[in-house]
């Protein structure tokens, strides 16, 4: 095979086949001072599926991941997708009964994790009655020494395209996670479309993939895939880490990596701070928030042999739907600051979110898509899948314009998500806690910016009569209740929340307030 080739099977599982049946020498893997070539990978693939199958975990059944990236993840991964399971990885940094609402909602066959987060569930009176094992510890209990006891032997199950592979979950509005349902046609489709858009092609036989995406993102599964039908070996960080990730670039290897844009910012604050230079990255992609022209230009001239491409998609469109090539981000070009065109087989409209009407060039209106990369659905949520899905096309959510080129330009989200960090945060989760508080009369969340996040939580409140409660209150108020990340790094206090004659909060009021000092 060329270098320049780029694999995709129909189903997840044959990809890590053909590799180790093509060039079983070559290292695919290397976490923490250990490296597993292409045969060793699959071995331990195939040493994983019978061990989920000894637990009775069989096709459709769901395997939850609670861990960090560690290298047993593309053990479960590729070893589920060889028996027809389905791999749920679920957010680590989550809040314990968070955690349950997921476990509650995907009823997995066999939980999997690091002992700290398996143990802080347990504490909190979650995952009762499911079969829970531990990474790393050895013991009777941990996963990775049953997996060693298995014998390396192929099973009799062939997977299809329409199995499922992959369930990611992404909270809704209401504060409910969804689990979002990927099957093998989704990671086939969307693979078409990047080999079609020439999206991460090596540009040296040496050329590697560092790894720092946390596997529950869809970038975080597509990246590692991506890079095992590219032959670039994955250089896996357990989490994201500047200051390692500054070290790696000092290596001999020449490096690509996914990285949204607050991680970039911390990269070259921690590359500034240790005089390192960051040359060996030859390729750069992005997505998952918006990227800033200051932050983009000092990217872009700290790692002056890079391609730099941004993907703009969701978790429901198996994290496709545009792609800004490399070349159109040279300053003085207008498309620069867009999201990019339509990957090929993707088609982008923008439709009026009220009348469902067509939107005119240029004009803005809800952001839709259609591909065969699209979500089956939401898993036992078909209300939620009906509301999103109409007729084979995807509503984002997103508020956008189409320009005159086919650049598709984001300009708000119609949803009141905040991204912060590259973490998706729903303010109904945090003002549903807080409406127990009792010294708030009521509450609103609302995302503001913030130069190393993108956006920060601001909470605006009004106490109750007679009632004591600060900033840092607030805060400890929502500490444990929701994960770290999304607690408000500011407060507001007024007397009365803006509302429209109906009653409803007016949040556009709130950020013109804010955007107003």
């Amino acid at each position: 095979m060329g270098q320049r080739e780029i694999l995709n099977p129909p189903v997840i599982a044959s990809l890590i086949e053909i590799q180790a049946r093509e060039r079983p020498e070559r290292i695919g893997l290397s976490f923490e001072g250990r490296s597993f070539t292409y045969a060793e990978m699959n071995a331990r693939a195939n040493r994983a599926a019978q061990a989920l199958v000894s637990l009775g975990v069989g096709r459709g059944d769901r395997i939850g991941w609670l861990a960090r990236n560690v290298a047993t993840f593309w053990d479960v991964l590729f070893g589920a997708a060889k028996i027809g399971a389905v791999m749920t990885p679920i957010n680590w940094r989550l809040a314990p009964a968070e955690v349950a609402k997921i476990l509650d909602d995907a009823r997995p066959k066999l939980l999997v994790g690091e002992a700290a987060f398996i143990e802080a569930l347990t504490a909190a009176g979650g995952g009762a009655g499911v079969n829970a094992m531990l990474l790393e510890t050895g013991g009777a209990d941990c996963f990775d020494a049953l997996v060693d006891q298995q014998k390396d032997a192929v099973q009799d199950y062939k997977p299809t395209p329409e199995d499922v592979a992959v369930q990611l979950y992404t909270s809704g509005t209401t504060g409910l996670p969804k689990g979002v349902v990927l099957p093998n046609r989704c990671y086939f489709e969307v693979g078409v479309a990047g080999e079609g858009a020439g999206v991460i092609i090596p540009q040296t036989e040496d050329e590697a993939i560092l790894h720092a995406l946390p596997h529950f993102h869809v970038a975080g599964v597509n990246f590692g895939l991506m890079a095992v039908a590219r032959s670039m070996p994955i250089i896996q960080l357990r989490q994201f880490d500047p200051a390692a990730i500054v070290k790696a670039t000092q290596g001999d290897s020449p490096l690509s990596a996914f990285l949204v844009p607050a991680m970039i910012m911390m990269i070259l604050e921690a590359a500034k701070s240790a005089g390192a230079s960051l040359e060996k990255f030859v390729g750069v992609s992005y997505g998952a928030a918006p990227m800033p022209e200051p932050l983009l230009d000092a990217a872009m001239a700290a790692m002056p042999n890079a391609v730099f491409t941004q993907f703009y998609g969701m978790t429901e469109t198996t994290g496709g739907v545009t792609v800004l090539a490399h070349d159109d981000h040279a300053k003085g070009k207008k498309q620069r600051v867009s999201a990019g065109r339509p990957l090929p087989g993707c088609e982008v409209k923008i439709y009026d979110p009220v009348t469902g009407v067509e939107k005119p060039q240029g004009e803005t209106g809800e952001i839709v898509a259609r591909s065969w990369f699209v979500m089956d659905g939401y898993w036992m949520n078909p209300d939620a899948t009906k509301e999103v899905l109409r007729d084979g096309w995807y509503w984002s959510g997103d508020a956008g314009y189409v320009d005159e080129n086919g650049f598709i330009y984001v300009v708000d989200r119609i949803k009141d998500m905040i991204i912060s960090g590259g973490e998706n945060i729903y303010p109904a989760e945090i003002e549903n806690v807080l409406a127990k508080c009792p010294a708030l009369l009521e509450v609103a969340v609302i995302g503001v910016p913030d130069e190393r996040w993108g956006e920060a939580v601001k909470v605006v409140a009004v106490k109750r009569p007679d009632a004591e409660i600060d900033a840092a209150g607030i805060v400890d108020f929502l500490k444990g209740k929701v994960a770290d990340f999304k607690l408000p790094r500011h407060v507001a206090f007024l007397d009365a929340l803006p509302r429209n004659p109906s009653g409803k909060i007016l949040k556009t009021t709130l950020r013109g307030a804010e955007s107003r000092g």
